[in-house]
């Protein structure tokens, strides 16, 4: 009896242990698994921490890293608004174009990323040629201004600076018009982000960035930019343009504005002071006041996180340079930021309080 016995303990051992051995085994092999899929996972990720050069945030596609940007021209006449996809580029830069009427500049560090309808387009202008090539930006818009009675146009501007540009005026799949707006079909232009890469591509144009372009410095973690407090924020382009108006939210610290009848809110809010030309030029049986910006340089505000400093400015060496009022590199907070042109010397005015 107790050979049996000892027999059955013998082979109960061996179960015990081969089950001990081959659960061990299951587990490490299921470790394995996962680790195996974590690194895939990191491997193979779209995207790459704080890598896109105009807003700071962490999460960038790889594709788009060290490519050029895009930069296209929206209207901003009440008819446009609200327009499409507003708040959804990475800079909106806006000033005057003519006769008090602003205009903006949407520009995009990853061209892949601009949204399926975006609009209304319209034409190209002298000084948002220039902004564009500050940023090495490839110049999206639809039609332009022509030379006349010493005025340089947006289309030679282009041809001067020898600017890449996509117009929508030659058409293709990459434009548009929207028909749920009863309003005029100037007002109805619009750009299909999904066909920008085919287009580039089409033009033959290089994709790669200048390394010279604008990129801006960011803080690691955001914070306050100065001592002066910076709830409201009143911008006017120009003594016969209207305000721009933003409010601070103390909620998600970014300043918000409703001016083109949708809530749109920006991180940082950038006022360039700059001298500006009038000329005025026969139009359509009448005349036109045209508004060409210097990019001199000057003085400016950043204004972020409830607060303001005064900084300076330049477009040495072709780009946007930003500084510190003691000369020293310009950091801003991380996220999206609106750039508004001041005019110095026909009345424009910033209010801060």
């Amino acid at each position: 009896m107790k050979k049996i016995f000892s027999v059955f303990l013998a082979v109960l051992m061996v179960f015990t242990l081969f089950g001990c051995s081959k659960a061990k085994e299951e587990e490490t092999t299921t470790a394995a698994a996962t680790t195996a899929v974590t690194t895939t996972e990191t491997t193979t990720s779209p995207y790459v921490k704080g890598g896109n050069p105009l807003s700071g945030y962490s999460k960038f596609k790889k594709s788009a890293v060290g490519k050029r940007p895009v930069a296209i021209v929206v209207e901003n006449l009440s008819p446009a608004r609200p327009q499409w996809s507003i708040g959804s580029a990475d800079i909106i830069m806006e000033g005057e174009v003519e006769g008090g009427i602003s205009r903006m500049l949407w520009i995009y560090a990853d061209y892949t990323s601009v949204p399926e309808k975006v609009g209304p387009l319209r034409s190209a202008r002298p000084s948002y040629v220039k902004f564009a090539k500050l940023f090495d930006a490839v110049f999206i818009h639809w039609g332009g201004s022509h030379s006349k009675s010493g005025y340089i146009g947006g289309y030679s501007t282009i041809e001067r600076l020898k600017v890449d540009n996509i117009d929508g005026q030659n058409g293709g799949a990459l434009f548009g018009r929207d028909h749920t707006r009863s309003t005029s079909i100037e007002h109805r232009g619009t750009l299909n982000g999904n066909y920008i890469e085919s287009a580039i591509a089409n033009k033959g144009y290089r994709t790669k960035k200048n390394k010279k372009a604008t990129t801006f410095t960011f803080n690691i973690k955001n914070k306050k930019v100065g001592s002066t407090a910076a709830n409201n924020v009143g911008i006017a382009f120009s003594s016969i343009t209207d305000t721009r108006r933003f409010t601070y939210s103390t909620k998600d610290r970014k300043y918000h504005t409703n001016d083109w009848n949708t809530d749109v809110s920006f991180k940082n809010l950038i006022v360039l002071k700059d001298s500006s030309t009038y000329i005025t030029t026969p139009y359509k049986g009448g005349s036109t006041t045209y508004l060409n910006y210097d990019y001199k340089g000057g003085s400016g505000y950043l204004i972020s996180q409830g607060t303001s400093t005064e900084i300076k400015w330049d477009t040495e060496g072709g780009k946007l340079n930003l500084h510190t009022a003691d000369g020293k590199t310009l950091a801003l907070n991380i996220g999206k930021s609106y750039i508004a042109f001041s005019s110095t010397n026909n009345g424009g005015r910033v209010a801060i309080s």
